[in-house]
């Protein structure tokens, strides 16, 4: 008697770091993909038709289809943010031609707050130095393109609080600010409304 029939088989084409819907978090994951074989005594001798591609997560083994590997991982998202704010305080903090020692104090604290890695005086020195302010729209293109409304309006309330560091703001810092919230696709409304509740909590008018 001759045993012949179809089977299934996975192959593993790729393997990598990806956010996991599922679990909500980084997690390993492979890319595999399955093809028919002709099989006789049930030993696979003929691939036939690729039944397709999958990526299955490593930890949870859901699979998904092999678009969910375009999103950014956890760790990307954090990357990103920490850029952005990086380039947010550069332009806070010179925004208005002076450097205020209290507005560098909240620079190192709004940075820290948002990374997860340690973050100095001298870092800000650094950055106040190196990183290019004509840079900040593209970065903020990329926050805003992982950032829920409420995760914006705190990207631009930290702007607002470093322009008011100092015990004041002027129309150049608030003008920024504006910019930050353009470029983060906030709505005009939504703008105001955010720069102006936290001048209110900070104190401070124009």
């Amino acid at each position: 008697m001759i045993f012949r029939g179809g089977r299934v088989i996975k192959k593993t084409i790729g393997t990598g770091v990806f956010f996991c819907p599922r679990e909500g978090r980084d997690r390993d994951y492979a890319q595999k993909k399955a093809r028919r074989w002709f099989t006789l005594f049930l030993i696979p001798l003929i691939p036939l038709n690729e039944v397709g591609d999958f990526v299955e997560c490593a930890s949870c083994k859901n699979t998904y289809y092999p678009d969910v590997l375009l999103g950014k991982t956890a760790s990307e998202i954090e990357d990103v943010g920490t850029i952005a704010i990086r380039h947010i305080v550069v332009s806070m903090l010179l925004a208005d031609g002076v450097v205020d020692p209290r507005e560098r104090e909240a620079g190192v604290t709004v940075v820290g707050r948002f990374a997860s890695h340690p973050y100095g005086p001298t870092d800000l020195d650094a950055d106040v130095t190196n990183l290019q302010v004509s840079a900040l729209a593209d970065n903020l293109e990329d926050l805003g393109a992982v950032l829920n409304e409420h995760g914006k309006e705190n990207v631009l309330t930290a702007a607002v609080y470093l322009a008011g560091a100092d015990g004041h703001v002027d129309r150049a810092e608030i003008e920024v600010a504006r910019q930050i919230g353009r470029a983060l696709t906030m709505s005009s409304a939504r703008i105001e409304a955010t720069i102006q509740q936290e001048l209110s909590r900070l104190g401070l008018h124009l």
